[in-house]
């Protein structure tokens, strides 16, 4: 990838974390055009990244920035890629540990979703404390399709509405096996209702 295409990619991020933007179904295409590249003021971050990184480091990179909340390049850094690139290299132990956190606080598993009266369910307010990762949520969206139901249910209208976009937006690149996370889900649960 060449300091161009890095920016073209970064663009795309941007517009997908964003907008209403589709980075794979536009194929990371957009109209940035070289011009305007050679006259952005940050077009050498461009230039380092694609001479130190490799291709898929350099889109691990934006995306471990941009699910964090960080939109400009000049305000990526690597402490945000050392944390996702720990996060993803221990995925189903962090998945479990978060699991655990989660059914230890909790009657039973169904609660994690209750959102009594449009309130946030234990679920969301886990990982609002940071005691579960956005992954945890993520793969618990791919299991079980909580999201739309949320949107519905929960009240609120400022929080919730960017975590939910969020979810959507980061669970095409968080590529796990999803029956091997069922399996993990239904022996936490299983582990912990038969400790009871």
């Amino acid at each position: 990838m060449d300091s161009f295409e890095a920016y073209q990619h970064y663009l795309a991020l941007k517009l997908h974390f964003g907008g209403e933007y589709d980075y794979y179904k536009y194929n990371a295409k957009t109209n940035a055009s070289l011009q305007a590249f050679e006259k952005r003021k940050d077009k050498y971050q461009f230039v380092r990244l694609s001479s130190k990184l490799s291709d898929p480091e350099i889109l691990e990179y934006y995306l471990a920035n941009f699910i964090r909340g960080v939109e400009w390049i000049g305000d990526f850094n690597k402490k945000n890629w050392t944390a996702h690139k720990k996060i993803n290299q221990s995925l189903e132990y962090v998945y479990s540990n978060d699991l655990e956190k989660l059914l230890t606080s909790a009657e039973n598993f169904d609660i994690l979703f209750n959102s009594t009266e449009g309130k946030h369910p234990r679920i969301v307010k886990s990982f609002l404390g940071n005691k579960i990762t956005l992954e945890t949520l993520v793969i618990l969206e791919r299991l079980l399709r909580f999201r739309e139901v949320f949107d519905i249910k929960i009240q609120e209208k400022f929080v919730w509405p960017e975590l939910s976009k969020l979810i959507q937006n980061y669970e095409p690149f968080l590529k796990v096996p999803a029956n091997k996370f069922r399996l993990i889900t239904l022996d936490k649960v299983k582990e912990l209702t038969d400790y009871e």
